[in-house]
């Protein structure tokens, strides 16, 4: 397939675009900074300038592609949740999404994209969920799950223009060259790693190989339609997450991070920390999806056998 990829250059981007051309799509990043592109280009791999408020040239680019895959959106972990913090990260996402949906219905449909894959995330079930939760949960509260809701809600008007349209509610990426993995690594290094908050916290995570073969078997399955969780089938607590990090690491885990210090810091946004989500993938696992890296212990070991 001719595959376009919005917000190609970060993490996620940078490690799927290289999958999706090992199985044969051609595959074009829409990016505004080439610097960034320049280390996934190669191949069948292309870069194409965009401008997120030019939604004719935005009609130009989609005409011929065969799927469309929106992973724009401002860093959510990256500073307070202030008041204009949240203004950023919804226009970065639902307007985004829109401007896409509003340019593929202005193509005609014969050389009209058949497939949008939309980013999404696990906090669309809300930050206090103790027990396991699949696609056939309803959304929780909060800005996250009020956010996810909307970003959602964008993506799916696609269908009215015959567009098979999934929304991808991602989980904690797991990689080596960025995410939130490395950004825990250094205290770990230091002997200081532990859990954050209480440790019974659930996480719900996923190797970013992973997440690139879900994409690409969404992208080959005409059956993969609507919500779709991208998370390991095997979450943890965050208590468990740690002693794991620590035990591939070759550190201790035995520093805990107290919530009080982290709402002092953080704010809202360390709700995002000292809470979370037990995911399962149905939807993926009753498709037939297998995961390489279905628990902590191979995906960790993947990640920091070498050259740790």
């Amino acid at each position: 397939m001719n595959v376009a990829i919005v917000g190609g250059t970060g993490f996620i981007g940078r490690n799927i675009a290289p999958i999706l051309a090992d199985n044969g799509h051609t595959v074009t990043i829409l990016t505004r900074n080439q610097r960034a592109a320049s280390a996934v280009v190669g191949g069948t791999i292309h870069v194409r300038d965009w401008d997120p408020s030019d939604g004719r040239s935005l009609e130009q680019t989609f005409q011929g592609q065969d799927a469309v895959i929106n992973l724009a959106g401002a860093p959510i972990a990256e500073g307070r949740w202030t008041s204009s913090r949240k203004d950023v990260l919804r226009a970065s996402r639902i307007e985004t999404t829109r401007t896409i949906v509003t340019a593929l219905s202005g193509l005609p449909e014969p050389v009209r994209p058949k497939i949008l894959i939309n980013a999404s995330g696990i906090g669309f079930y809300g930050l206090e969920t103790a027990d396991e939760v699949d696609e056939t949960q309803r959304p929780g509260t909060g800005f996250l799950a009020d956010l996810c809701v909307e970003w959602e809600r964008e993506a799916f008007k696609a269908m009215d223009y015959g567009i098979r349209t999934v929304c991808l509610r991602i989980s904690m990426v797991l990689g080596k060259d960025g995410g939130a993995l490395q950004k825990m690594l250094l205290p770990f290094k230091l002997f200081l790693g532990g859990p954050i908050g209480t440790g019974t916290q659930p996480v719900s995570w996923i190797h970013v190989e992973d997440l690139g073969r879900l994409v690409a078997a969404i992208l080959e399955q005409p059956a993969f339609k609507g919500a779709v969780n991208a998370a390991s089938p095997h979450p943890v607590t965050m208590k468990e997450f740690c002693r794991q990090l620590g035990r591939a690491l070759g550190r201790p885990s035995w520093l805990p991070v107290p919530a009080m210090a982290l709402q002092i810091g953080l704010g809202e946004l360390s709700t995002l920390l000292t809470h979370g989500q037990a995911v399962i993938p149905l939807v993926a696992q009753q498709l037939g999806f297998t995961f390489t890296y279905p628990d902590l212990e191979s995906a960790f070991s993947a990640i920091l056998g070498k050259g740790r």
